[in-house]
């Protein structure tokens, strides 16, 4: 084979692939839209719903007595029964990072919500409270305890934790 039939036959192929490109791209286009508006096929799947519970109804704090990162490792006091406290920590889930809280069996989380701050709704990654609503069901000394974390990841030890010692009475 002479070089001049080389490159010929080189040219041919190349010429060859650019014009099978062009048809493929111009044939991608010649689509048509289908007429109408598309519906929504219903799955038998439920959808996974977020870990992080919210609410849009404000907690009136005057119902309670208040308990927030300050109080850590402090004692509270709470009747048996009806009434109880509220522990709110900042929190900032989108990071990852959320408060994974534990109480002792003579405690009851009545409510337990996460709050966007409202000078930050809307935007995204912003921090706001996490609050837990506690009530005494067993008279004693009782604990509420809560760790910041990744829940996929180990603890570690060097967490932030929060402790809060509750005297039901």
């Amino acid at each position: 084979m002479t070089t001049d039939s080389w490159k010929k036959q080189k040219s041919i192929v190349i010429l060859s692939v650019l014009v099978m490109l062009g048809a493929m791209l111009l044939l991608s286009g010649c689509t048509t839209q289908p007429a109408g508006t598309p519906t929504a096929t219903p799955t038998a799947t439920p959808m996974p719903t977020t870990a992080v519970p919210t609410t849009t109804v404000p907690i009136n704090m005057t119902d309670f007595d208040v308990y927030n990162e300050t109080a850590n490792n402090t004692t509270a006091t709470i009747p048996l029964g009806s009434g109880g406290l509220m522990v709110r920590l900042i929190e900032n889930p989108s990071t990852g990072y959320s408060w994974n809280a534990t109480v002792t069996s003579g405690l009851t989380i009545v409510d337990d919500a996460f709050e966007q701050n409202p000078a930050s709704q809307g935007m995204a990654g912003a921090p706001g409270t996490h609050y837990w609503i506690l009530s005494g069901t067993a008279a004693g000394q009782q604990k509420f305890s809560a760790i910041y974390m990744r829940p996929w990841e180990n603890v570690t030890g060097t967490e932030d934790t929060f402790v809060l010692n509750i005297l039901v009475e």
